[in-house]
């Protein structure tokens, strides 16, 4: 069988651990025609950040799908999406996925026409090889946002579209895992402002 789409998750805890077992088989129930390779990035022991981990999934030696989905563990999966994904991608659309309703607001100070959460993003493999994937120093947020503006730099576009998928920000956060997020926004927002300020 051909394989449409690599889906990529990422985990880095027991719990999200968990979760992304439940992903898969959530997928599984509503991909019924298979066609999909399901590939898990632990990052418990060596934690080596989200984009890298995300990077790590998408290019494992394995995976050649001409699609390729990011999708955080604690993803909601409430029906089939991957047909939506390929009709919506082409040579222009290299990237689509989710919104999640944000604002307008945030684009603009982003610089980004239109955008997706990197906790359900699709990309075009042949596109994402030929920028390298994410940039890894974006350790944790702002990963998506530079992708996006990369191909708009490129003359590409990105396009959200609804899917049945739902996120929400996690509730069980330790406070580790407050303290690294809080850190690597900051960062990350400063990393970005400095790549992109003469764009």
């Amino acid at each position: 069988m051909t394989v449409r789409a690599d889906i990529v998750t990422v985990y880095h805890n027991p719990v999200n651990h968990a979760q992304h077992l439940d992903l898969f088989s959530m997928v599984a129930r509503y991909e019924l025609d298979g066609g999909l390779r399901l590939i898990g990035v632990d990052n418990r022991v060596n934690n080596r950040g989200f984009a890298a981990g995300c990077n790590l999934g998408a290019f494992h030696p394995d995976a050649d799908a001409p699609i390729i989905g990011f999708l955080n563990p604690d993803v909601h999966v409430n029906g089939p999406f991957v047909a939506k994904v390929a009709a919506t991608l082409d040579d222009t659309i290299v990237i689509t996925g989710s919104r999640f309703g944000k604002p307008q607001r945030e684009l603009d100070f982003w610089g980004v026409h239109d955008w997706v959460c990197g906790a359900a993003l699709f990309v075009r493999r042949d596109w994402f090889t030929a920028v390298g994937g994410f940039d890894v120093q974006f350790e944790w947020s702002h990963e998506e946002s530079d992708l996006i503006r990369q191909a708009q730099t490129d003359g590409r576009k990105c396009k959200s579209i609804a899917l049945p998928l739902e996120h929400t920000s996690p509730v069980r956060d330790t406070p580790e895992d407050v303290a690294y997020k809080q850190f690597h926004f900051t960062q990350a927002q400063r990393r970005y402002i400095r790549k992109w300020s003469t764009s």
